[in-house]
This record gives C-alpha cells, sequence and structure tokens, in this order.
C-alpha cells in the first residue's frame, strides 16, 4: 500500500505532467472566486502543491524551494486578502475581478523584477509567464500583474513624500502629477495598487530584485517563516498597511484626482499641434500631449483654453526652434 508521501508525490506528479494547465489556472480561478481563497492557497501550500500550480519558469524553479517561494506568497496573499476586507473606504470596492488580480500579484510578488527569456530573444517578467503558461489565464491578467508590481515602488515613493508634506502647506505640483500618473496606469485597479505597495513597503519577503539574481528572491522569501501562511492574522501590520492605503487616497481625493484614470484629455492631439503651430505629428506630438495631461493633473480644474495658453508659453519657441512650425518663423 502507497504511502501517503507516496501518494503525495503522485499527485504532484500528475499536476505537473497530466493534468493541463487551462484546468488548473481553472480551478486556482473557482478558488481565487470563492468564499475563502486564503484557506484555498494555504491547503496548495500545505500539501507541498503549490509549486506544481504556480510552476515557475525554467532557471528560476531550480533556486527556489517549495517552502521558500510557497510560504512567502502564501503569506502575502493572507495580508492583501486581510487588508481588503478591512479596507472599507467607499472609493476602495473590490469587485471579484479586481480582488482575484490583487491576490495573484500579492502571490507573486516575490518574483517582482525577476526576467526570464522568451522566443526570438526576448524576455518577460517571471510573473507573467507564470500567469500565461501556468495557469493559461488571459493576457490582461499577466498585464495586470505587471502593472501592479511595476507601480508600487512608485506609490512607495509618493507615500514617502506625502509623509514628509507638512500639514496645511499645498503640495507641489509634482507630486500630485506622480500620483496621477500611478493611477492612470492602473486605472481601475489602483486601489489593488495600493494593497501591494504597501505589503511591499518595509517587506523583506516582497522586495523586487535583479532579474538574474534568483538566489536573492529565494534568500528574500526564506525570511518569511514557512508557518507565517498558518498564523493569524497580524492586527497592528494590517493597521499599518491600511494607514498606507488611507494616506495615498487622501492625497488623491484631496488633489482632486482620484478619478484622472477616467479624466478625457482637455485637448486633442490637432488642438495640441495647433497651440504649438505644429502641422505634422510624431514623436515630437506624443511628447507635447503627454505634457498636456501632467499640466491637467497638476490643475484638475483647469480649462482647456488655460491648458492652450499654457501649452503656448511653454512649448512654442522649443517647437519652433526644432522646426515644428509652418514657415519656420520665431513665435509671436
Amino acid at each position: 500500500m502507497p504511502t501517503l508521501s507516496a501518494c503525495g508525490i503522485g499527485v504532484r506528479e500528475a499536476l505537473a505532467h497530466k493534468v493541463s494547465r487551462e484546468r488548473v489556472g481553472a480551478e486556482l480561478e473557482g478558488m481565487l472566486h470563492g468564499p475563502d481563497p486564503v484557506m484555498a492557497l494555504r491547503l496548495l501550500h500545505r500539501l507541498r502543491i503549490f509549486s506544481a500550480v504556480f510552476a515557475l519558469p525554467p532557471g528560476a524553479a531550480d533556486r527556489l524551494s517549495e517552502d521558500a517561494f510557497g510560504g512567502a506568497a502564501c503569506a502575502l496573499a493572507v495580508e492583501a486578502f486581510d487588508e481588503m476586507q478591512a479596507w472599507k473606504h467607499p472609493e476602495s470596492g473590490f469587485d471579484q475581478d479586481a480582488r482575484r488580480r490583487c491576490m495573484l500579484a500579492a502571490v507573486l510578488l516575490p518574483l517582482a523584477d525577476v526576467q526570464v527569456p522568451v522566443a526570438k530573444g526576448r524576455r518577460i517578467s517571471a510573473a507573467s509567464h507564470v500567469v500565461r503558461e501556468a495557469l493559461k489565464w488571459k493576457a490582461k491578467d499577466a498585464e495586470a500583474v505587471d502593472v501592479i508590481h511595476a507601480t508600487a515602488p512608485e506609490l512607495i515613493a509618493v507615500y514617502k513624500q506625502l509623509q514628509g508634506q507638512p500639514d496645511g502647506v499645498p503640495a507641489p505640483e509634482q507630486l500630485r502629477v506622480k500620483l496621477g500618473q500611478c493611477i492612470r496606469r492602473l486605472k481601475q485597479l489602483w486601489p489593488a495598487g495600493c494593497v501591494t505597495a504597501s505589503l511591499l513597503h518595509g517587506n523583506p519577503a516582497a522586495r523586487p530584485v535583479d532579474g538574474e539574481d534568483l538566489a536573492s528572491v529565494a534568500s528574500a522569501a526564506a525570511a518569511v517563516p514557512v508557518d507565517a501562511a498558518e498564523g493569524e492574522v497580524d492586527a497592528e501590520g494590517t493597521q499599518r498597511r491600511l494607514d498606507f492605503c488611507e494616506t495615498l487616497l487622501h492625497a488623491a481625493t484631496a488633489y482632486g484626482i482620484a478619478d484622472c484614470w477616467q479624466w478625457k484629455p482637455l485637448l486633442d492631439g490637432k488642438q495640441v499641434m495647433q497651440a504649438v503651430g505644429m502641422k505634422s505629428g510624431g514623436p515630437a506630438l506624443g511628447k507635447l500631449m503627454e505634457a498636456a495631461v501632467e499640466w491637467q493633473l497638476a490643475h484638475p480644474s483647469g480649462t482647456a483654453e488655460e491648458c492652450r495658453a499654457w501649452l503656448q508659453a511653454e512649448h512654442r519657441v522649443a517647437m519652433d526652434t526644432e522646426g515644428g512650425s509652418s514657415n519656420g518663423e520665431g513665435a509671436s
């Protein structure tokens, strides 16, 4: 009669080689949409099949043990789920997909900044590889995880600047623009981005590392005790992470940019070209469009006319110098 250990090995082998990755991904999606996704992930780790589900790409799998990756990933997912449950602000609502993607970003956070080679010499993130190849989820899920991971350090930088901002003193335009750019990049997932950034902030298990230094990922992940994924929720830690998220959300609301990802540009491409005297588009127009959006983030109540006047004052001469005007004459 086979031993329990032998049965476990057999299950892991079957998951890795006999069960289709599409089936694995479908079952995991059901778990994360279920009533207790935390318990589901804990069971995957406890049964030592976590790495069979979240199969790491070649190279990374040889350097990260089940305990190192599974333990850290589960602990981070537990923290993310508890934080989403505790965050009651009306602007922080998480629908089913947002919750699933936030937890996925938390699980894969130990892989942040790790790059792996793919076809034709290209490289993609290890997290994206897991989502697309191990789970066979949609490209937009992989893109969501990548943008959440990429934006998290920027949100931490904004948070640190906010911490040093004196009470009652208007925030500098640069800070408002930086936060607004993060929100526009994350779109409706920006509360999930806040949660992920709060996990990354001061957490050695979630620290992004050099993409070539996988040993550092394993070392950082191993810093989280294996039983951390099984322990009680750290109420103090949850409150600290909630304070982090509330600071960012309060700032976005105070600056009038909490919904900036839904804004339409004040000026379209044709209007920008007219404002600076351009007769053709190209990369220069793209940069000016970005500048107009940044101005809008810095001046949420600004009008199209004010934005046009700013473009003319700040960029017309430069465009004329570069030969961007129709007749090459200087600005009037």
